[in-house]
């Protein structure tokens, strides 16, 4: 059916068919977030995370304070009793399970991998006040920790934490949370690795966990406010802005015209330019650092196989 001669958007028919040829013609375009993070050196966990000592033995089996929705799940403060170890300190001092212990001595929990730390710098014949939470009522215990009789120590133990969505760096545990690895363009610039935050906003941090599910609860893109120990032992305050996750293209094909295909992290890249399935005039291939060209199927180069790197 041709348009009226008057028709206003006549200039505009030719360029819009086009464009719905065009995208009739795209068989997929996909995206993905760069989430990449590096591994901490082996030598950085050795002189930024403690090894494990002896612990306090309070005797608790402690859990995530989740809604226990999986459609509308959430996190609530304080860690949530599974089980009680008999004739431990916590179940001498009236410790239930299902109780809700909110602080230890005044600091807030967040992950059980805060009491955890709480409990490494703790020793044996000292006592502590637990917050509590039963049903609707908040109380107060006191309680006196036993020694751990070296268990502790065989125990396995969280090396570090990986933070792709807010920070992309990694987090280990020593008085608070330590940094151990950080992509190099993300919001941690900053910070050096070995660097403790100690608090977050002003609130107490006694663990890579927990810091890590708070910044979590944040808004991507909102600022915080961290309290950083340097490896110096200078303390400053640093403003971060976390990460406002950006998508990388993974994927873009035309059907006969052109195919791109990459990972997220960009170590494999693959780009097709007239790709008849039997033969393409060119492809190129990327996997770490081995690269490949390849005209009309029958002419191929390749680089980076067997190269020593510097």
């Amino acid at each position: 059916m041709t348009p009226p001669a008057d028709d206003p958007l006549v200039p505009f028919h030719r360029p819009l068919a086009t464009l719905a040829l065009l995208a009739a013609f795209v068989a997929g375009c996909q995206t993905a977030p760069d989430r990449t993070i590096p591994d901490p050196l082996p030598e950085t966990l050795e002189w930024a995370i403690p090894a494990v000592s002896d612990a306090a033995f309070l005797g608790l089996d402690v859990r995530e304070n989740d809604s226990g929705s999986l459609e509308s799940l959430s996190f609530d403060p304080g860690v949530r009793v599974h089980d009680v170890v008999e004739h431990s300190p916590a179940a001498i001092a009236g410790v239930q399970i299902n109780d809700v212990l909110i602080t230890f001595d005044g600091t807030e929990l967040a992950v059980p991998e805060d009491l955890a730390a709480i409990l490494e710098g703790a020793s044996g014949g000292s006592t502590a006040t637990l917050g509590l939470q039963r049903g609707d009522t908040v109380f107060e215990v006191e309680v006196t920790l036993a020694a751990s009789g070296g268990a502790a120590g065989a125990a396995v133990r969280e090396a570090f934490v990986l933070d792709p969505a807010r920070t992309r760096g990694a987090w280990g545990t020593n008085d608070g949370a330590v940094l151990v690895a950080r992509a190099e363009k993300g919001p941690l610039q900053k910070l050096d690795i070995g660097d403790r935050v100690i608090e977050l906003d002003g609130k107490q941090i006694v663990s890579g966990r927990g810091l890590v599910q708070r910044l979590v609860s944040r808004d991507p893109g909102s600022k915080v406010k961290l309290t950083v120990v340097s490896t110096s032992s200078e303390t400053r305050t640093v403003r971060v802005q976390l990460l406002a996750e950006g998508r990388r293209l993974t994927r873009f094909s035309i059907p006969i015209l052109t195919t791109y295909d990459a990972t997220a992290n960009r170590e494999r890249q693959a780009f097709v330019l007239i790709d008849l399935y039997v033969i393409s005039l060119f492809r190129f291939r990327r996997e770490g650092n081995e690269r490949h060209w390849s005209f009309l199927r029958f002419f191929n180069f390749s680089s980076g196989i067997g190269e020593l790197e510097e």
